[in-house]
């Protein structure tokens, strides 16, 4: 179902079809950025040389990625994921592991009761682990520019071959 690591519509299609309940896809609308950012946290705590972290790591490895899914998109993902690193950087975002593993595990739990109650379909991450992770931030992204009338053409595709799938 996976389709193309760098074919974006394939991507999309993967994680659209474990959310396409509105109510759900509000909730990770919600929890996706808060993960995010809170793992970024969370990982900048692993410095692996000089002052190089994990976090810094990981995003360019998704910057990368994205812009190979869609360069104009990727772009606008890059500057919010440097945004992130700056604000850990510059300690503008500045929170106690408590505080990170606290907000992290209630986002968790909050995207599982979304599966659970409202989308009745299993997590995509228990399909596909890295995927999901990766292209949880990218499609909750999309969404909002779905949202704003933006990409109009793709999705309404992705709305097709999701009823396609599910016939």
């Amino acid at each position: 179902m996976s389709g193309s690591l760098l074919d974006l519509r394939s991507q999309l299609r993967f994680y659209k079809f474990y959310h396409h309940n509105s109510v759900n896809v509000g909730i990770h609308s919600i929890f996706v950025p808060t993960i995010l950012v809170f793992s970024a946290s969370l990982l900048h705590r692993i410095v692996l040389f000089d002052s190089i972290t994990l976090t810094h790591v990981c995003t360019i490895g998704y910057i990368i990625y994205y812009c190979l899914l869609s360069f104009p998109v990727g772009i606008f993902a890059s500057s919010l994921l440097l945004l992130i690193n700056v604000s850990l950087d510059q300690k503008w975002l500045h929170t106690t592991l408590k505080q990170d593993l606290t907000i992290f595990t209630i986002s968790w739990i909050c995207q599982f009761i979304g599966h659970g109650f409202f989308e009745h379909k299993k997590p995509a991450l228990l399909d596909n682990l890295v995927q999901s992770l990766v292209l949880a931030p990218y499609f909750i992204l999309f969404e909002l520019f779905f949202k704003l009338g933006m990409f109009h053409e793709l999705d309404i595709q992705l709305q097709n071959d999701i009823a396609m799938m599910s016939h």
